[in-house]
C-alpha cells in the first residue's frame, strides 16, 4: 500500500492508495506514527483511491480516532467509493465515523470539530454604549453575502403557487430564515408551508396544519436526496466575520433592537466595511420570548378575500399567530437573523433587494430606525460559555439539546447574554428560477419530467438537457449540461427519466448488484427523484477529465467512426469495463432453455409470422424463401421444444451480466472512457448473456437493409455464423458470395459482421475452455426473435430476424 501526507491549513490529510485489508492496515499503522504528530487534533483520510477494505482496515482508522478523541479531535473520512462504504455500513461504522463527500467538504466541517485556540477573552477589544457591553474577536475579513430565493412580498400578499417554490439543499442554507417545507412532493408540504430556520445543520418549521407543533429534521449526512422547499429563503453566504459575547448592563437583559442598534452603532464606528446590513447567528440564554408565526400556508388559492396583505388590520388576526405573553425565561436560543440599519447609506444595495427581503412587522412595537427579521429555536437551557468556535457550539446544541419550540422573534424579545456570529453583509444576490431547456426532440417529455429534472438539480439555475436515445419501454436518456447559483458549469451527468416501474428495477440493480461488487469504473447513480408513476436517475461518471467532456452512445460513435476505431472500442468495452464483470465465472449447472425463455411481445411475433410466412406455433417445419430450405419453425421450437428442454441443465459458467447490453447503454467521451448505464436486468447469468446481445444489436441494428439483395447477401453471412461448429469458429469477412452480383453498398454490412467477430472472440475468451455454441445460440435467439416485434426494424430487417431465428432452432434442434 503507498501512503501519502500533506497538511492544508494546519489540517492533516492522508492518502492510502491499495487495498486497506489486514495487511495494509499494518502498513498503514506503522505510516500513521511516523505521519501524526502530538498536535494533531484532526486527520483527513481521503478514501478516493481505496478500493477495498475489510475490518483490519477499519480498526486502524477507529485506533486513529480514538488516539485523537483523547485530545479532543476526530477524523473524517472523504471520497469513500461504494465498496467501502457497503463494509463502512454493514459494520455500522458509516454512524460512528464523520464521512464526507469530498475532501472540500472535509476541510470546510473541520473547522467546527477542531478544538479552537485558546482565547483570551479579557485582552480582546471591548465596545459599550448604553445598553450593553461587547467582547469582539475578529475572526475573518472576507466577504460575506446573503443569497435569496423568492420574494418576500409574494408571502405577504399569498400569492405563492408551485411555480414560486425553490428546492434548496441543506448544504446551500447552513444559516438561513425563510418560508417552507419539508417532502417528497408538492402535496406533502405546500398546503402547510410555514415559518422556517436552517442552523448548525438543522431545518426546524413550523407547519401550518393547526397543530402548532414544530417539525425538523437532522441530518447526520447531507446525501442531496432530502431537499429544502422554500417560498422565500435568505440564505447567509460567507462567514462569520466577528465572534461577540454580549452581555447586558442592567438586570432586564436587552432586547433584540436594542442589540442590533448597539451592533449598528458599535459597526460604523469601528468596522470599514460596514455597508448597513448584518447577519446574527446567536446563542442566547433567553430572558422573555415573544414571537409570532404564520397560521395559513400564503398560497394563491388560500389568499385573503378583500385581496389586501396578510398583515392587513382585517387580516392578521386570521393569518398571525402573534403571542405577547413572555415565554421561556432562563432557556436556551439559538437563531439566524438579519438586520438592516435605516439610518446607514443603503445605497449600495439594490432597492428591490432590500423590499424583498425586509418588511414592517406590525407586532413590532420596537425601534423603528431599523428592519429586523430573525426566526429561533429554543431549548432547555445549556450553560452559556465563551467560544470561539460559534458554529460547532450551535451545532452541538441542535444535535444535545432538548427541543422545546421554534418561532418568529418579535423585536422586544429579551436576552440575558448572547454569543453572537456577525456576518457584515456586502451584497444581497438573488437567485435566478431554473430555467430547462430542451435542446432536441423528446416526445416523451411531459410536466413530471419537467419537474423531476427540477428536483434533481435543485441546485442549478440553468439547466439544458441534450436527448441521447430513448429507451423501448418509455424512457428517455439526456446528456445534461447545467450551471450552479454562481454561474459555475457543473460536471456532466446523464439523466434517465422514465416509468417507474422500469427505474425501480434498474435501483435495485444497481444497488444490489453494481454497488456491491462491480469494482471498476462502472457508472455511478448518485441521485434519484420519483413522482407518481414516473422516475429520474442521475449518473455521473468516474475518471471522466472536465466539465467540457462530451458524452455520447456507443451507437453514435460507431455511427460516426470507422470499423479499425469501433473495433478499439471493443476491445476497451470487454478489457477495461467487462473485465471485473467476466473475470470470476463460476461453473455451474445452468438450466439455460428456462433462462432464455422470453421473448419481448411474443404475440407481436406469432402476429407477423402469420401474416408473412402462414404459420402457426402447430407447424413444425417451414420452407424457407430465397433458396435456403426447409427449416424449424421458431413458434414450433419456442413452445414444445423449448417447454420441453426447461428442465435439462447444462455445465456453463454463470457471472455477473449487465442483462441489456445494447448500444445505447454504452457511454464514452472523447477520450474513449467508457461507462455502462441502465441495470434493470443486471444480475448474475450466463456469461454470453451480453455477449449475444452486443451480436444481436450490430447485426440487427446497425445495418441498412433496405433491398432483397442486401437481405439476401446479409442472409448468406448469416449461415456461416450460424453452422459455426464452436465458439472459436469465427468465420472469416468478407465471405465471397457465389450467387449474388453485389449492385448495393455493403460496407455497413462488412463493417457489423467485422463487429460480431470481435465480439465472439471475447465470448470464447470469457468461456475459458467451454466451446459448446449451443449455450450462445440459445441466447441468440432470445434476443433475435424477440427483435422481430421492435417497432424500430423494417420489413426486411424483422424478415432477417425471422429466418435467422430459425436457423438458429434448426442448429439447436
Amino acid at each position: 500500500m503507498n501512503i501519502t501526507s500533506k497538511r492544508v491549513n494546519g489540517v492533516l490529510i492522508v492518502t492510502p492508495q491499495g487495498r486497506l485489508d489486514a495487511y495494509g492496515a499494518l502498513e498503514l499503522n506503522e505510516s500513521l506514527e511516523t505521519i501524526i504528530t502530538d498536535t494533531d487534533l484532526v486527520v483527513i483520510f481521503n478514501m478516493d483511491d481505496v478500493s477495498y477494505l475489510s475490518s483490519g482496515g477499519i480498526r486502524s482508522l477507529l485506533g486513529t480516532e480514538r488516539i485523537l478523541k483523547d485530545r479532543g479531535g476526530m477524523i473524517h473520512l472523504c471520497n469513500v467509493k461504494p465498496y467501502p462504504m457497503e463494509v463502512l455500513k454493514m459494520a455500522g461504522f458509516d454512524q460512528i465515523f464523520s464521512i464526507k463527500p469530498t475532501l472540500k467538504d472535509a476541510l470546510k466541517f473541520q473547522s467546527d470539530t477542531v478544538k479552537s485556540e485558546p482565547v483570551d477573552w479579557g485582552n480582546l477589544p471591548q465596545y459599550t454604549d448604553e445598553q450593553l457591553s461587547f467582547t469582539i474577536l475578529d475572526i475573518s475579513s472576507a466577504d460575506s453575502n446573503l443569497k435569496v430565493v423568492g420574494d418576500i412580498s409574494k408571502v405577504l400578499k399569498a400569492q405563492l403557487d408551485e411555480d414560486n417554490i425553490y428546492s434548496r439543499k441543506f448544504q446551500d442554507t447552513e444559516y438561513s430564515i425563510g418560508l417552507g417545507g419539508l417532502g417528497e412532493t408538492m402535496n406533502d408540504f405546500m398546503e402547510i408551508m410555514g415559518e422556517m430556520i436552517t442552523i448548525g445543520g438543522t431545518m426546524v418549521w413550523l407547519p401550518t396544519d393547526g397543530h402548532n407543533t414544530p417539525d425538523f429534521l437532522i441530518p447526520a449526512t447531507d446525501t442531496g436526496m432530502v431537499t429544502i422547499h422554500t417560498g422565500f429563503n435568505a440564505a447567509l453566504d460567507g462567514k462569520f466575520n466577528d465572534i461577540i459575547f454580549a452581555e447586558s448592563k442592567t438586570s432586564e437583559g436587552f432586547s433584540m433592537d436594542e442589540l442590533y442598534s448597539s451592533l449598528f452603532q458599535m459597526a460604523r464606528k469601528m468596522k470599514p466595511s460596514f455597508k448597513g446590513i448584518i447577519s446574527l447567528a446567536i446563542q442566547a440564554d433567553i430572558g422573555e420570548i415573544y414571537s409570532s408565526g404564520i397560521r395559513i400556508s400564503p398560497l394563491k388559492k388560500f389568499a385573503p378575500k378583500n385581496r389586501e396583505m396578510i398583515m392587513h388590520p382585517d387580516n392578521i388576526q386570521s393569518w398571525m399567530n402573534i403571542n405577547t405573553k413572555p415565554m421561556f425565561k432562563g432557556e436556551t436560543m439559538v437563531s439566524f437573523g438579519v438586520g438592516v440599519d435605516l439610518a446607514s447609506d443603503l445605497s449600495s444595495f439594490d432597492e428591490d433587494a432590500l423590499g424583498s427581503l425586509f418588511y414592517l412587522h406590525p407586532a413590532n412595537i420596537g425601534n423603528k430606525e431599523m428592519l429586523l427579521h430573525n426566526h429561533a429555536v429554543i431549548f432547555k437551557h445549556i450553560p452559556l460559555k465563551k467560544n470561539s468556535n460559534l458554529d460547532g457550539q450551535i451545532r452541538k446544541i441542535v444535535q444535545n439539546g432538548e427541543f422545546l419550540d421554534m418561532c418568529h422573534l418579535l423585536d422586544n424579545s429579551r436576552l440575558k447574554k448572547a454569543l453572537i456570529g456577525v456576518s457584515y453583509i456586502s451584497d444581497i444576490t438573488f437567485e435566478k428560477k431554473q430555467e430547462i431547456t430542451l435542446q432536441g426532440k423528446c416526445e416523451r417529455w411531459n410536466d413530471t419530467y419537467q419537474d423531476i429534472t427540477s428536483k434533481i438539480f435543485s441546485d442549478a439555475t440553468e439547466i439544458y438537457l441534450n436527448p441521447i436515445t430513448g429507451g423501448y419501454s418509455g424512457s428517455a436518456v439526456f446528456k445534461v449540461d447545467a450551471w450552479d447559483r454562481s454561474g459555475r458549469k457543473e460536471m456532466p451527468f446523464v439523466m434517465k427519466l422514465g416509468p417507474w416501474y422500469e427505474l425501480g428495477d434498474e435501483l435495485r440493480g444497481y444497488e444490489d448488484h453494481v454497488k456491491r461488487y462491480i469494482q471498476n469504473n462502472a457508472t455511478q447513480i448518485i441521485d434519484h427523484r420519483r413522482i407518481a408513476e414516473y422516475g429520474g436517475i442521475l449518473y455521473n461518471f468516474v475518471g471522466i477529465n472536465g466539465r467540457e467532456s462530451t458524452i455520447k452512445t456507443m451507437e453514435d460513435y460507431y455511427a460516426s467512426h470507422g470499423t479499425g476505431e469501433v473495433l478499439t472500442a471493443l476491445d476497451k468495452l470487454f478489457r477495461n469495463v467487462l473485465r471485473s464483470w467476466y473475470g470470476q465465472p463460476k461453473l455451474k449447472e445452468l438450466f439455460l432453455y428456462e433462462e432464455y425463455d422470453f421473448f419481448f411481445n411474443y404475440e407481436n411475433i406469432k402476429r407477423f409470422s402469420l401474416e408473412k410466412f402462414g404459420v402457426t406455433s402447430g407447424d413444425k417445419y417451414v420452407e424457407l424463401p430465397y433458396g435456403l430450405g426447409k427449416s424449424i419453425n421458431p413458434l414450433y421450437f419456442v413452445e414444445k421444444v423449448m417447454s420441453e428442454r426447461r428442465s435439462q441443465s447444462v455445465s456453463a459458467y454463470e457471472t455477473s451480466t449487465h442483462g441489456d447490453l445494447n448500444l445505447r447503454n454504452v457511454l464514452l467521451d472523447d477520450d474513449l472512457n467508457m461507462w455502462l448505464i441502465d441495470f434493470a436486468a443486471t444480475r448474475y447469468s450466463h456469461i454470453l448473456r451480453d455477449v449475444a446481445k452486443l451480436e444481436t444489436a450490430f447485426k440487427l441494428e446497425c445495418v441498412e437493409v433496405n433491398s432483397l439483395e442486401k437481405l439476401k447477401y446479409i442472409l448468406e453471412l448469416e449461415e456461416q455464423f450460424i453452422d459455426a461448429e464452436n465458439l472459436s469458429d469465427i468465420p472469416q469477412i468478407p465471405i465471397q458470395s457465389t450467387e449474388i452480383q453485389l449492385n448495393f453498398d455493403n460496407s455497413d454490412v462488412i463493417k457489423a459482421f467485422q463487429c460480431i467477430r470481435r465480439v465472439r472472440e471475447y465470448g470464447n475468451m470469457i468461456t475459458l475452455l467451454d466451446e459448446d455454441i449451443s449455450q450462445y445460440l440459445l441466447g441468440l435467439l432470445s434476443y433475435t426473435m424477440s427483435a422481430i416485434s421492435f417497432v424500430s426494424l423494417n420489413d426486411y430487417q424483422k424478415e432477417y430476424a425471422w429466418i435467422s431465428s430459425s436457423l438458429i432452432c434448426q442448429k439447436l434442434i
